[in-house]
């Protein structure tokens, strides 16, 4: 039987992940093995590559800004 984390704690890891915490504070704070802290993410990261990929088709984009996103990236 596969150990399987409650929606509680994957919310929790997947909103640390989100607000920039690095995956050994996450492991600290909440006792989540940092290998599950990765494969957690890694599937969520799938999942909304899927989303993407079936939503975001045929778009009429005349003007694309990405400041916020550079910004974000340049600091990680």
């Amino acid at each position: 039987m596969a150990n399987i984390l409650d929606i509680e704690k994957q919310i929790t890891v997947i909103s640390a992940l989100a607000e920039g915490s690095s995956i050994r504070s996450i492991d600290r704070v909440t006792g989540i093995h940092r290998e599950t802290v990765m494969r957690l993410g890694v599937r969520v990261g799938q999942g909304c590559a899927k989303l993407l990929d079936a939503k975001m088709r045929d778009l009429s984009c005349q003007h694309l800004q990405f400041d916020e996103i550079w910004g974000f990236v340049g600091k990680k």
